[in-house]
């Protein structure tokens, strides 16, 4: 009998609360798409290349041109001269990125330091390859990093560390500290590290996205996964890029090769001809940062204290001064006494830590914005 891996995986925390709310007239915001519409030119943009190009197969790396709009990007940005050919991939979106990713670097017995609250996908990602998750806990009340508490769990069988900036679902980001301590930590190791950025054009407050990129010599160790999807309103494209060296980017490509061969050719021809006219990425964050401004603004005169999100589009809220409560069962109550689907937070711990912390996501529009939070100042 062939064991199946992840006997004991469930559906994300995302599907349960969809699953729950479907044919209901609870409110979800746990819904993880935005219901900001992309932009009018990059729908037509995807309708003419759908009626030209839908019978090509792109190249299995990417189209080169979009890799090339990437690559100037990121000179942009960062001064980093990053190859299109040989240090850019295209992907079939951020989740797929980030389990080729680590099926290319761990093994039977390997550790992967990550940093809970995790996204859900990184964990069965790890342990479907035979690997190990050792857990550090992010600490409150901003989710910094103690990286003192990282360096005491590397040893010979660390691979990877990954990281989150900015962090799903806590809004937390970098600095130049975290970019210094995680350099250090790896420097004259032969550990990899995994930076999950798909939110970087999401910002807030005049503080900046501070890359592993920005670091020369530790962008040398780094594999950046990023995402078009959150980046420009189009999740459903599922279309992701990475950026490493050529030495890191030839063993994951070997992987993609045979995993995917090839991603949607004509929304790659319209993301690529969309990226040459020039984009102004401070729109999103605009977008995103006003509706976060929004909703707790309206959210100010609750009970609940409202925890400072710097990133992403989701919002935590703290309740303990509310009820004492386990978050699962205080997030079920909001959902049946007031029509609100808020998500738990312990459920992005491996062993359920309950700090009573429940998360929502802003990325909706305003009107039901509008009606969810004034339910909630019900409670």
């Amino acid at each position: 009998m062939i064991k199946e891996k992840l006997l004991n995986k469930g559906k994300d925390i995302y599907t349960v609360i969809s699953d729950l709310v479907q044919g209901t007239d609870i409110i979800n915001l746990a819904k993880i798409s935005p219901d900001i519409p992309c932009s009018d030119k990059l729908t037509e943009l995807a309708i003419k290349y759908i009626k030209e190009k839908s019978v090509e197969y792109s190249h299995p790396n990417g189209l080169l041109a979009l890799r090339e709009g990437i690559a100037k990007n990121i000179k942009q940005r960062y001064g980093l001269n990053k190859s299109a050919i040989n240090e850019i991939t295209i992907t079939a979106g951020a989740t797929q990125a980030m389990y080729t990713a680590i099926s290319t670097f761990v093994n039977e017995g390997d550790e992967v330091v990550l940093f809970e609250p995790a996204f859900n996908s990184y964990i069965p990602a790890i342990e479907s390859n035979g690997g190990r998750p050792v857990f550090v806990q992010r600490k409150q009340p901003d989710y910094h990093i103690d990286w003192e508490a990282v360096l005491k769990l590397i040893n010979t069988r660390t691979k990877l560390i990954i990281v989150n900036t900015p962090h799903n679902p806590t809004g937390a980001i970098f600095n130049e500290e975290d970019i210094v301590q995680l350099k250090k930590i790896t420097s004259g190791t032969k550990i990899n590290v995994i930076s999950d950025e798909v939110f970087e054009h999401m910002v807030f407050d005049g503080q900046k996205h501070i890359s592993v990129l920005s670091d020369e010599k530790l962008a040398e160790r780094c594999i950046v996964i990023s995402s078009f999807g959150i980046t420009f309103n189009v999740p459903g494209w599922k279309i992701g890029y990475y950026v490493s060296s050529e030495e890191l980017m030839s063993k994951i490509r070997k992987k993609q090769h045979f995993q995917i061969n090839t991603i949607n050719t004509p929304f790659q021809y319209a993301l690529a001809d969309y990226l040459k006219e020039g984009v102004d990425y401070n729109i999103t964050n605009k977008q995103f940062e006003k509706k976060k401004q929004f909703v707790n603004d309206i959210l100010k005169d609750s009970r609940f204290k409202i925890i400072p999100t710097k990133g992403t589009f989701y919002q935590l809220l703290d309740y303990s001064e509310i009820s004492d409560e386990k978050d699962t069962e205080f997030a079920r109550r909001i959902m049946d006494e007031y029509g609100v689907a808020l998500f738990p937070l312990s459920v992005f711990y491996h062993d359920s830590i309950d700090n009573k912390i429940l998360g929502f996501s802003f990325a909706r529009n305003n009107k039901i914005l509008t009606k969810a939070a004034n339910q909630l100042l019900k409670v």
